[in-house]
């Protein structure tokens, strides 16, 4: 079975995503590593295990590192927005499709093959009405996106 670009462009997106997550895990525990680390510091002067200027030096390391993966952290879910938003215009596009197909083959083969008491004309109507609503939701999103390029909004992609 051959693998269509949307289907291509949608596995990209959800092993990015994933990769994303990963590195949001390693961020979170750094983060937090970063935080017990500046609980547990004035202790240590407290306690005379560690000198008041080796202590504040460390800190001020700690807490400079603590603002750069916290920054890191929140372009990174900047990005995992982004591609999530992607993945689920795809994900509604490639129902949309199916839809139609749906839709064409019932048109095309009509009663054939249904079991009885089923209503076609029902069911076409659904999927017509499923099609326009989402159709219209997907080319809502592109349309944003595209005047978000125009506009110069940089975390635009």
């Amino acid at each position: 079975m051959a693998i269509t670009q949307l289907e291509q462009a949608m596995a990209t997106l959800r092993l990015g995503i994933a990769e994303i997550c990963a590195k949001e895990e390693q961020l979170d525990s750094q983060i937090n590593q970063f935080q017990t680390q500046l609980r547990r510091l004035p202790r240590q002067v407290v306690y005379g295990r560690t000198s008041l200027e080796l202590s504040l030096t460390a800190m001020g390391e700690i807490e400079e590192r603590l603002e750069e993966a916290v920054a890191i952290r929140r372009r990174l879910l900047a990005i995992k927005n982004t591609a999530t938003q992607e993945l689920e215009a795809l994900q509604l596009l490639q129902r949309v499709d199916e839809a139609r197909s749906k839709l064409a083959s019932l048109k095309k083969n009509g009663l054939f093959g249904r079991p009885t008491g089923e209503n076609v004309g029902d069911e076409i109507r659904q999927l017509e009405e499923f099609i326009a609503a989402n159709s219209r939701q997907a080319e809502q999103a592109i349309t944003d996106r595209f005047r978000e390029r125009m506009n110069g909004d940089p975390t635009a992609i």
